[in-house]
């Protein structure tokens, strides 16, 4: 608990070895852990899970927009592309780095490992 609550998300990507674009979901971990502490609250995996769900048709949505889409767009304009509340706007951020850092790496590996037509 100590050594969650008393780092910063950046801290805590870093000593766990994650991605960047994985803060949002490390602030919505960071935050059960801590919360329940103080208030004594036993742990609520389903409210886990429905982030998780949340995130996953998210990801599904910007999928279907498209890598350039998605990675030519802030994250305020995808919440209203999406028409999502505003109060998304970290989850929408943990998916569109998902979208656009992931498949980045996976584009450049095939890229790599395919020789260019000529």
């Amino acid at each position: 608990h100590e050594t969650v609550c008393g780092q910063t998300v950046t801290e805590l990507i870093d000593l766990l070895g994650l991605p960047d674009f994985l803060d949002g979901i490390v602030a919505t971990a960071r935050g059960f852990i801590c919360k329940r502490r103080v208030r004594g609250d036993a742990a609520q995996p389903q409210a886990l899970q429905g982030y998780f769900d949340t995130l996953r048709e998210i990801i599904a949505k910007l999928r279907e927009l498209g890598h350039e889409t998605v990675c030519g767009q802030t994250v305020t304009e995808l919440i209203d592309l999406l028409g999502l509340p505003d109060f998304l706007d970290g989850i929408v951020a943990t998916a569109r780095g998902f979208i656009c850092n992931a498949l980045s790496v996976q584009l450049k590996v095939r890229d790599a490992s395919q020789p260019q037509a000529l």
